[in-house]
């Protein structure tokens, strides 16, 4: 229950809400229950069958004084206008009671919702923060697609489940209690029979309760991964036709999705056989008190056979919110699964987050320097050594400098840089910046000092402008044309439709690569950041693209610090710098002119790009 705890946590916010909400909810517990404790005297008086009250009632807090008060009341309507002035008087009792009772109980929805809304916008906005906090080693365990099914059907579940169940909570314990009361006020031996039941139910509840929460978890990582299955088909849907793969992953997704039919299948059996079970204990005790109360308690109503009468209305009347509690139990047990697979994300560690009291830095002004550094994605550090990406990598970047990183792919080039913008901390060795480790600085602006161009360009699905404009949302129109100018893009973009204004699709589909990578490398200008860093930037970029690149970006870098990867060496020789990679390793490094003089891997490197092209 400690995750019922924690999302109840959010009601501290709401509790106006909640005062009011339990104020009527207690309302209509009691017309409720008024309107139950009427009922016998209405009938009894409508058709003569008692004795008029002439003298008004003392008060006292019984059945008995509601009932002794309604039999004076009618008693003078009836000797002062007749009978059908009696019969009108029931009937506007009954509208009156009756519409005040359901007043109450919209009222208590009516605020309910506001709570609703108000705790599950709270619950996705934890989730989806903690998503952007979270480090991407987290994601390199975890499918997106459970990802996406835990912030859209497991809050759905809460919902439905759990907060759905807030006005049950708030309303049928104050029924239960009332009619209770009322039980025990008719009589307490009989009651006390009847109470009885109420330990055997818990231990039903309990048992089926507990098979719904761990059916419902195994439910929920079967929607995660079949969700999963979803995202990888409409993604992958080009290579599956292909491969002429469609009864492959039909297949794949076909065995989760029967696991999925079998376990919903067990878990509505096992809820709802809670509420007819209940019916069942209840109607098989209301018999039981019956003989008891006629065989073994004949005295309680010898005297007047309508409190026996009222004694089942009322017990009859608690049947439907033992039931909705019952209900309600059911759901939470199977809500707080999905509220578990929630905090497991809510609670994974952040692992790469700001020391206390970070060093803040707006200005890069000296060196960039790798000391010794190792680093490997296992977590296990027993096995990180025989899985190092990086290998004792050293190296100083000076502040106006541009170094390029080649190597054959798996080298680790992406992985380096990786480390600089401490998307991963390193395992050994240390990273600095103007002599400062990098985890000391303030996590915002290490990263505000880099403008990143990856190879596989992510676009979202927006207009050309807001994609340009993205962490730069002061920026002018014309320092975005002027950007998109440098990236050789302002030309492409001025011929869509709708110009900069253009939505351009999901992932920017409606583009083709080489304006996507174009887009990209734009964004990155208008941060106008003191370092670049370019990951294969270039490589969606045909020839002319990429020398007309060449003649605009690579001046614009030359003015700032550079770091670029790259295979094409007309995108490379011209760096201040050249490390070569090998298997985690740097090998060599040096100019252009000195490496090639070396006739060293970059020497062999180079030679076989030449051929190839």
């Amino acid at each position: 229950m400690e995750y019922l705890g924690r999302i109840l946590k959010y009601l501290k916010n709401y509790k106006l809400q909640i005062a009011l909400i339990l104020f009527v909810q207690f309302l209509y517990a009691i017309f409720s229950i008024f309107t139950l404790t009427l009922l016998v005297p209405f009938l009894q008086v409508l058709f003569g069958q008692v004795e008029p009250v002439t003298t008004q009632p003392a008060f006292s807090f019984s059945p008995k004084y509601v009932i002794d008060t309604f039999y004076w009341l009618m008693g003078t309507v009836i000797e002062r206008h007749g009978q059908g002035s009696a019969l009108l008087f029931i009937a506007g009792t009954m509208i009156l009671l009756s519409f005040l009772s359901n007043a109450c109980r919209y009222a208590g929805m009516y605020w309910l919702s506001h709570i609703r809304s108000g705790i599950l916008f709270n619950i996705r906005d934890d989730f989806y923060r903690k998503l952007l906090r979270l480090p991407l080693s987290f994601y390199t365990e975890q499918r997106s697609g459970d990802m996406i099914s835990r912030i859209g059907a497991d809050v759905l579940e809460i919902e439905w489940s759990i907060i759905s169940s807030l006005l049950a909570l708030c309303r049928d314990p104050f029924l239960m209690i009332a009619y209770l009361i009322t039980l025990f006020t008719i009589s307490v031996k009989l009651s006390i029979v009847t109470l009885l039941i109420i330990p055997a139910m818990g231990v039903i509840l309990s048992i089926i309760g507990k098979n719904i929460r761990n059916y419902s978890l195994k439910s929920q990582e079967l929607i995660g991964r079949m969700t999963a299955y979803f995202e990888e088909a409409v993604d992958g849907l080009r290579v599956i036709k292909g491969y002429n793969a469609q009864d492959y992953v039909s297949e794949q997704f076909r065995k989760e999705n029967f696991q999925f039919y079998r376990l919903n299948k067990k878990i509505f059996r096992i809820k709802e056989l809670g509420s007819p079970l209940i019916e069942f204990l209840c109607i098989f005790t209301a018999l039981v008190i019956s003989l008891i109360g006629l065989v073994a308690f004949p005295e309680s109503f010898a005297a007047n056979g309508s409190l026996f009468m009222l004694y089942f209305v009322v017990f009859a009347r608690m049947i439907p919110p033992a039931k909705s509690l019952a209900t309600t139990y059911y759901q939470m047990r199977k809500g707080l699964s999905a509220a578990a697979r929630i905090y497991e994300v809510i609670d994974a560690d952040e692992q790469i987050k700001d020391m206390e009291n970070p060093t803040h830095i707006t200005d890069f002004q000296d060196t960039i320097q790798f000391k010794d550094v190792s680093f490997s994605y296992k977590n296990d550090i027993s096995d990180a050594e025989a899985c190092e990406v990086l290998k004792h990598v050293s190296f100083t970047l000076k502040k106006g400098e541009t170094m390029a990183i080649v190597g054959p792919s798996g080298s680790g080039k992406s992985t380096l840089v990786d480390l600089l913008s401490r998307f991963y901390d390193v395992r050994f060795g240390q990273i600095t910046i103007d002599g400062i480790s990098l985890n000391q600085y303030a996590l915002s602006d290490l990263r505000g000092l880099f403008g990143i161009v990856n190879q596989d360009v992510f676009l979202f699905d927006d207009t050309v402008y807001n994609n340009l404009t993205i962490g730069v949302e002061s920026a002018t129109e014309e320092q975005v044309i002027a950007a998109a100018k440098i990236a050789q893009a302002h030309q492409f973009i001025m011929e869509l439709e709708e110009g900069y204004q253009t939505p351009i699709g999901n992932r920017g589909m409606r583009l083709s690569g080489g304006q996507r990578q174009r887009i990209s490398i734009a964004r990155a200008i208008l941060k106008n950041p003191q370092i670049f860093i370019l990951d294969e930037a270039t490589s969606a970029l045909d020839n002319e693209s990429e020398l007309l690149f060449q003649e605009a970006l690579l001046p614009y870098i030359k003015q700032h610090t550079g770091i670029i990867i790259a295979h094409r060496l007309s995108t490379i020789r011209f760096a201040d710098k050249i490390l070569f990679l090998k298997e985690g390793q740097i090998s060599e490094m040096g100019t252009h002119k000195e490496l090639m003089e070396k006739q060293g891997e970059y020497y062999r490197f180079c030679n076989a790009q030449k051929m190839a092209e």
